[in-house]
């Protein structure tokens, strides 16, 4: 790919992406300023610290949830938002208080979801142990938290269950799930970087990656499979030099999906709410087209 290319996809963006988004990719291709980014960002957030209205496209609810916050999380890190800015620390303290201790998990979605548009995965909450979007926010937490407070001792508890289930897993993971655990391990990678469980944990994260990323290159463009940028968002992360290879073979490939406006169609039906989920698909043709915009520039796969 070449310039022009790049140029196709955000002028592509601009007709279809968020606001958010298109503060994003200024931020990474342009002029575009960090705070920008907040400033949309922002609008997503409740009075509580955190975030609803549709962040995550797929579920519309405005009171806010671990899985939306999840989602602020990614663009935290994705822009590098420092964590003394008072939209890091108001989701703290949202993540502080809506922790529950019996379940030592955050709830992924608000119990009134089903009451606003969303996608039938998002009707009800299924496993409450599972470590989506919980590991996530765990990791979020000790990056970016204060150690002294109580939230980040759960954290800490919360991960070691999670190198536990690592460690003894021998069926593939599911492929969120995996997502999710993965970013915790580059989250806490500064912090734990030395020690024998994290190391071992690392090595075998390696191996379930490579149990669920999907090898046919024909399918992920067409079928709502695990491609290598399911998990691994950007490079240097856990995976991206394993995976190097494939992730150039994805970004390949995915210049041949695109769209009239140069952007890529998702893979996924809601099955309800028509109206809804027509401006759900524009909003997530802005992420993804953020998500490989980000992703080629990192891997330093641009050509002139």
């Amino acid at each position: 790919m070449n310039q022009i290319d790049i140029e196709r996809i955000v002028h592509g963006m601009l007709h279809v992406a968020r606001p958010l988004e298109i503060a994003r990719v200024r931020h990474l291709l342009s002029d575009g300023t960090k705070q920008e980014v907040i400033e949309e960002l922002k609008k997503y957030q409740n009075e509580d610290g955190g975030f609803g209205h549709g962040l995550e496209p797929d579920c519309w609810n405005p009171h806010s949830s671990g899985i939306q916050s999840w989602a602020a999380c990614n663009i935290m890190r994705d822009h590098a938002i420092d964590q003394l800015e008072p939209i890091v620390e108001n989701l703290i303290d949202y993540l502080s208080e809506s922790f529950d201790d019996q379940i030592k998990r955050w709830h992924a979605i608000h119990p009134d979801n089903k009451d606003y548009p969303h996608a039938p995965w998002w009707a009800q909450e299924n496993n409450v142990k599972s470590f989506n979007p919980s590991a996530s926010l765990a990791g979020f937490i000790i990056k970016y938290g204060n150690p002294m407070l109580p939230i980040y001792k759960k954290a800490k508890v919360l991960v070691e269950e999670a190198f536990t289930y690592i460690l003894n897993s021998v069926e593939p993971v599911e492929r969120h799930e995996l997502r999710c655990l993965v970013e915790m391990m580059n989250d806490i990678g500064d912090l734990y970087n030395k020690e024998p469980r994290y190391l071992k944990a690392k090595n075998k994260m390696i191996l379930m990656m490579d149990d669920v990323i999907e090898k046919d290159r024909s399918r992920w463009f067409t079928d709502y499979v695990n491609k290598p940028s399911s998990l691994i968002k950007h490079h240097p992360s856990l995976g991206s030099e394993a995976f190097f290879d494939l992730l150039c073979e994805e970004i390949d490939e995915a210049f041949n999906h695109q769209n009239e406006e140069h952007l890529w169609d998702i893979t996924w039906q809601w099955g309800a709410y028509p109206e809804s989920f027509s401006v759900a698909q524009k909003h997530w043709q802005g992420i993804i087209a953020f998500e490989y915009l980000k992703l080629i520039k990192d891997l330093g796969i641009l050509m002139e």
